[in-house]
């Protein structure tokens, strides 16, 4: 339910109706902040009672493209730089993969991967799947969110659907459930396409509906975990959230990284008063340091009345 009242708040702050089309990826579809200006709560009709901006500040300097901090309890967006400008997401695209699969498949299940999954995985984040290993969907789901893992998204993609195309439309029936009206998917891995993309506050999204389930968000704030398939093959797996080690704060999260894309991450974190937002860093140079100033910048400006906080997801 904080899902569904979280993309509505977003989208009514955001003063962005679903676009009538999104043939053209090119298309930018912020009326927010234009021309790369930095939005700032205070500049949105706000209702009731929520967090309030105390100093007195131009916003955050980041090098990423798009940005977003979005209070979880009151869905208020506290800061963003072209929130619903449609860009590549590269692994991103991961939080949605897994929210599909655990709409389609039961954890406990068995997978055996295929030559196809694993070859997918080559020449970027991937497990080190073998041929004919076989694994739990609940190990692969690990894969996919600890280590961004391309070859268990497409084993699993497989495993639902039967191949990656096929389990593309499943993706997007998971988008429309979670009311991401600008993101279409085309693939399992968050490889470039032209129709391949979606925006920062819909990725907010995305991110705090896998943060909240019990099975993935454990997956979003481990450092490390090893998985072993059917036959007693270890895979270690290692997190690609370097802020996880830095940051006390950080809750969980997810990477992406491609060419077209840019760096990008997406993080929930905690206030030093136990305050929950979403944040998301899109066509960074630098996504670490880009989110690090982010979250500073954020529990520096902003206050919450003690009744609208978010006590902390266990």
């Amino acid at each position: 339910m904080l899902v569904q009242l979280l993309t509505a708040a977003i989208a009514l702050f955001l003063n962005a109706p679903p676009p009538e089309s999104l043939d053209d990826p090119g298309r930018v579809l912020s009326a927010v902040a234009p021309e790369g200006r930095v939005l700032l709560a205070e500049a949105i009709p706000a209702s009731g009672e929520g967090p309030r901006l105390v100093q007195e500040t131009l916003g955050p300097a980041l090098h990423a493209g798009s940005f977003l901090v979005v209070d979880v309890t009151t869905g208020r967006v506290l800061t963003a730089r072209e929130p619903s400008a449609i860009r590549p997401v590269a692994s991103l695209t991961k939080l949605l993969t897994a929210l599909t699969v655990l709409r389609n498949a039961n954890v406990e299940t068995e997978v055996t991967a295929s030559t196809h999954a694993v070859s997918a995985g080559r020449g970027g984040a991937d497990a080190k799947l073998r041929a004919g290993e076989q694994f739990t969907v609940r190990d692969l789901l690990a894969a996919l969110l600890i280590t961004s893992a391309n070859d268990a998204a497409v084993a699993l993609a497989e495993h639902v659907s039967g191949n990656e195309a096929a389990f593309a439309e499943r993706m997007e029936e998971t988008a429309r459930a979670l009311g991401l009206t600008r993101t279409r998917m085309e693939n399992a891995t968050g490889f470039d396409t032209a129709k391949h993309f979606s925006t920062a506050s819909d990725v907010a999204t995305a991110l705090t509906s896998a943060w909240q389930d019990p099975v993935l968000g454990p997956f979003l704030r481990m450092e490390e975990l090893t998985i072993t398939s059917r036959r007693g093959k270890s895979h270690r797996l290692r997190t690609t959230n370097r802020l996880l080690g830095i940051r006390a704060d950080i809750l969980g999260g997810k990477t992406g990284f491609t060419e077209a894309a840019g760096e990008n991450l997406a993080v929930m974190a905690e206030s030093p008063d136990h305050h929950v937002v979403a944040a998301v860093v899109l066509g960074s140079t630098d996504r670490f340091a880009d989110m690090d100033n982010l979250l500073n910048w954020t529990f520096w400006a902003y206050e919450w009345p003690k009744e609208t906080q978010t006590p902390p997801n266990e």
